[in-house]
């Protein structure tokens, strides 16, 4: 998908992961990675498609598999330090889970590729246009957005899941809820959302009102309800009807002893 002469996206079908890539005046940047190799193998394709210039950086916005597991497509990495030493534990773990997928055929050849060059705050690639590398947390500790001034275009990551429940599974949603209010102070026009279709401002305060009503929400209900009860009744979040309610159990696990 065309945002602008310059920046691109595909849209991961049924809400998996997004990806998009910046045209610069001499190399390409892209932004994240599919689940698997196979799919990344097409996802280059469809960049090839759109320009002639070689890609020079991939930037992972976080460690998630389905943000990093095609990293061995590229040869310059760009990560969040936290993304680094995250990934880099994980290996093993995600190494063994690639071998007894049920669809081990798409992991053929599989290796886990860490960043290359990490940043701890912000880093800046001057490209024409210059894309800017901005740590955030919240999703993960090591989070991180991408935005193109010039362009008016961010690249949320997984701080937003435009359209469908998001994961907490790594966390701090206080910090999270800060890091949406400090988007809100860039300008753009478009966002690539990490999960979903692309969005503008609108979707940052929706997801503003719904983090925090899941931590208002649960602070409550750990007064009458142990997390064994919530896990079987998730309903009583009242959360919006966004599908996916194993979603909500795999949030309500992850966050019940940390809020």
């Amino acid at each position: 998908m065309k945002i602008t002469d310059r920046v691109y996206c595909r849209i991961g079908e049924q809400g998996t992961s997004n990806i998009g890539w910046i045209l610069g005046d001499e190399y390409c940047t892209v932004v994240d990675t599919a689940m698997t190799p196979e799919e990344t193998r097409q996802d280059l394709q469809a960049v090839g498609e759109t320009t002639d210039k070689d890609i020079r950086f991939l930037i992972n916005t976080h460690y998630h598999p389905d943000h990093t597991f095609g990293n061995m497509h590229f040869s310059e990495i760009i990560g969040h330090s936290f993304c680094y030493e995250k990934l880099k534990e994980m290996t093993p773990f995600y190494m063994e889970d690639a071998k007894n997928a049920q669809n081990k055929e798409r992991f053929q050849e599989f290796f886990i590729k860490l960043p290359t060059l990490t940043f701890k705050e912000r880093v800046t690639i001057h490209a024409e246009p210059d894309i800017e590398i901005i740590h955030q947390g919240g999703h993960t500790p090591g989070s991180a957005v991408v935005y193109i001034p010039e362009e008016k275009v961010l690249f949320s990551g997984d701080l937003l899941f435009a359209g469908y429940h998001p994961y907490m599974g790594d966390a701090d949603i206080n910090q999270w809820i800060t890091a949406l209010h400090a988007l809100l102070s860039l300008e753009f026009k478009a966002i690539i959302p990490g999960h979903g279709e692309v969005c503008d401002k609108e979707e940052i305060k929706r997801h503003i009102t719904y983090l925090q009503a899941f931590l208002d929400t649960m602070r409550d209900l750990k007064k009458k309800y142990s997390k064994e009860t919530l896990l079987e009744k998730p309903y009583l979040l009242d959360l919006p009807q966004l599908g996916n309610e194993e979603r909500i159990r795999r949030n309500i696990d992850a966050q019940y002893h940390k809020i």
